[in-house]
């Protein structure tokens, strides 16, 4: 609890006394009749330090509907179902009190008055103060998202775009260009087909298709190369002019296309038809007046080709072989993949590109292309930060209409504002009420030796849940040979937590979380909480935030262990718990717990299932589980939902089966350590050259697949 001495809420006055002066201008507005904010962050309450209780007093505040209160804010919030998520910081108005803004359902609402004794500030926000940086991500421009490249992306590929024609001495794109298409049918003239030189009788309409279509998937130094080594130019046998005369023909062209991947001849018709190009665009790529320039040109040119062709094959090799992260941590709506935690920077990556380059006698490419490459295969280093909000993002770029962006921001209001309440609610002891999240899978063993660049190493992850009204957090460290992720073993994460919960302390229970459906929003989690209702005889209700902006307090709890983690060595995964233990000390450290695979049940079994769908639809066109926000576990085994916080709660249309009908207790979800990977242990075992002799045990008492 925050102390009451009378100095400390000076102290607190002092901080804010610097913005309280930059808002003055707002508060006196405030004062008059009718006045309106377009901003709820632009509100701020008068503290007051007098009173024998040291009451705030907060401003009775009237605000105008949601159209004209809520605006963008892309700065704290992100998307769902990250890998990891913001420091979680309180506002100044959390801080003091809760300002309500508006939702769509409540245009007008007034804030209450609240004591210092309730406003009750978690330990992490002083660790939090000292780190939080203003420093905003520089925005990455991204071409393919450019008409202009689009265009010429659509000009390359043969596919209709728009060209330019000059209109008053001015260039104007407004011309709509055709698409590329085979000019002719195969060339039949008496002239090719009477002729032991000419092969264009053998190329049938589909070859040629096959050779269009191939040829206009290329980019435009692809087709340049790709004419050159089909033209052969050589003198021309009868001269017209007379001895010294020049001739505007220097030399005579001599057309091939590709069969059974051998050159064979055709005539000029044949080849700009099935090609789909006109002559002037061979001349022009064979250089001024048809002259392809040197042998030793174009041999110096095809070399250029080749090391470019070898320097991307060694970046795609190197890639290749870093190890990636499991996808779980990749976000479902998203292709990327992330490296490693161990790459500090991509400038660290390049630095290892080359020494194995180097090593292996391979020509070097350069830094930007380097990284070209890397965008292209989209790889990204670990950590991902969280995600800008895809709604948010999608109206920043003008594909959202601001209605849509103002109810998204509105949904995001209200379960702000909803947790707020029942964060009150439970530090008055009337609920219990907790936040719960996966923090970023960490890696052991993790130290700076550059043997563990190569090598794959066993994922190590963290389940944390945080009360709001003691601050008290558990943390439940486990690794990939205790279980893997799937959604019952989040389910034992919830009911082992809340049975000692309510063992000590029955009353109800409210949970918050964001909304991946594979960790927390599915009929798994649902059922075995419904199931622990029944048993305690208590309601629990699962809360789930607005998708992008699922800031909470347990996020707080990984920031400052990974903090703590920051320049140590990891030879074990128990050495992840006791950091964990030492990262907060007051008011007490964190609970950490290390389950072994006795822990974990198996509440996907068919048998122990109440309900086989949360869906609140049934036919195509209904709202699916994505749309609920409030499911409610009722004592009776019946489930309420919301779609929306401000409506009222109704029964899931489901068919409930009878508890007496079904296992009293779910099995065991394995029956002993999982297995890794051959490939994984043969890593593991080749690091411990870089771990301590008294950790190889450890590693060598691993299972692993045949």
């Amino acid at each position: 609890m925050m102390s009451s001495n009378p100095e400390s809420i000076k102290d607190l006055v002092k901080r804010r006394e610097e913005l309280l002066k930059k808002r003055q201008s707002v508060l006196a507005r405030q004062t008059q009749p009718g006045t309106s904010f377009s901003n709820d962050t632009d509100i701020v309450p008068k503290p007051s330090t007098s009173g024998a209780n040291q009451t705030v007093l907060l401003e009775s505040i009237t605000t105008t509907t949601c159209e004209d209160t809520i605006k963008p804010d892309f700065s704290d919030f992100s998307s769902d179902d990250s890998v990891a998520d913001p420091d979680f910081v309180l506002t100044i108005d959390e801080l003091v009190g809760n300002i309500r803004s508006p939702t769509l359902q409540s245009p007008v609402m007034e804030s209450s008055l609240l004591h210092l004794e309730d406003i009750e500030n978690f330990p992490e926000r002083t660790i939090e103060e000292e780190h939080t940086s203003t420093r905003k991500r520089k925005a990455i421009a991204d071409k393919d998202s450019w008409k202009r490249e689009n265009n010429k992306r659509q000009r390359m590929m043969g596919k209709e775009y728009l060209g330019f024609r000059k209109i008053d001495g001015k260039y104007v794109q407004d011309i709509a260009k055709p698409n590329r298409k085979l000019n002719m049918m195969r060339c039949s003239s008496e002239r090719c087909t009477s002729s032991k030189v000419f092969c264009c009788n053998i190329f049938t309409e589909e070859m040629r298709m096959k050779i269009f279509d191939e040829f206009w998937a290329m980019t435009w130094k692809e087709k340049k190369l790709y004419v050159l080594t089909l033209i052969d130019t050589q003198d021309t046998q009868r001269k017209t002019k007379g001895a010294g005369s020049n001739s505007r023909r220097s030399g005579s062209k001599i057309y091939h296309l590709k069969a059974a991947n051998s050159k064979v001849r055709v005539c000029q018709t044949m080849f700009l038809g099935t090609l789909g190009i006109k002559e002037w665009t061979c001349r022009y790529w064979l250089g001024e007046k048809g002259s392809r320039g040197s042998s030793q040109e174009v041999s110096a040119q095809a070399d250029g080709q080749n090391d470019q062709i070898t320097k991307k094959l060694s970046v795609l090799s190197f890639l290749q072989e870093i190890p990636k992260l499991p996808s779980h941590y990749c976000r479902k709506s998203s292709q990327k993949l992330y490296l490693e935690p161990i790459i500090q920077s991509k400038a660290h990556l390049y630095r290892l590109y080359v020494k194995r380059a180097n090593s292996l006698s391979s020509p070097v490419a350069g830094r930007k292309f380097f990284e070209d490459l890397l965008s292209q295969q989209n790889i990204s280093l670990f950590k991902p930060k969280k995600d800008e909000c895809d709604t948010c993002c999608a109206h920043k770029a003008g594909n959202l209409s601001d209605e849509e962006h103002k109810i998204h921001l509105a949904l995001k209001t209200a379960a702000r504002q909803e947790k707020n309440k029942d964060k009150e609610a439970a530090i008055k002891g009337e609920v219990h009420a907790i936040t719960a999240d996966m923090q970023a899978v960490m890696l052991c063993p993790y130290l700076n030796a550059s043997a563990l660049y190569f090598k794959t190493k066993l994922c190590v992850h963290n389940f944390t849940v945080y009360n709001l009204s003691n601050h008290q957090a558990t943390c439940y460290w486990f690794d990939e040979t205790v279980t893997d992720l799937r959604a019952t073993t989040y389910a034992s994460f919830f009911v082992a937590y809340i049975t000692n919960l309510l063992e000590n302390d029955p009353k109800e229970v409210i949970i918050y979380t964001d909304g991946c459906t594979a960790q927390n929003r599915n009929n798994v989690v649902s059922n075995a909480l419904l199931r622990l209702a029944v048993k305690y005889n208590v309601t629990i209700t699962q809360k789930f935030l607005e998708k992008g902006h699922t800031q909470m307090e347990v996020d707080s709890v990984h920031s400052v262990i990974e903090r703590k983690l920051k320049n140590r060595e990891i030879h074990l995964p128990s050495q992840y718990a006791m950091i964990s233990k030492e990262a907060r000390i007051k008011p007490f450290p964190y609970d950490v717990v290390m389950p072994d695979y006795t822990f974990f049940k198996d509440y996907s079994r068919k048998d122990y299932l109440v309900y086989e769908s949360i869906r609140p639809g049934r036919v195509a066109g209904d709202k699916c589980v994505t749309n609920i926000r409030v499911l409610r576990y009722n004592t009776n085994s019946t489930i309420d939902y919301k779609l929306m916080y401000s409506d009222e709660y109704m029964r899931l249309p489901r068919r409930a089966k009878p508890i007496e009908s079904l296992l009293s207790e779910p099995p065991q979800l394995h029956d002993g350590p999982q297995k890794i990977t051959k490939a994984k242990f043969n890593h593991l075992q080749e690091l411990k050259t870089v771990i301590p002799p008294d950790c190889h045990e450890f590693y060598n008492n691993l299972i692993f697949d045949d």
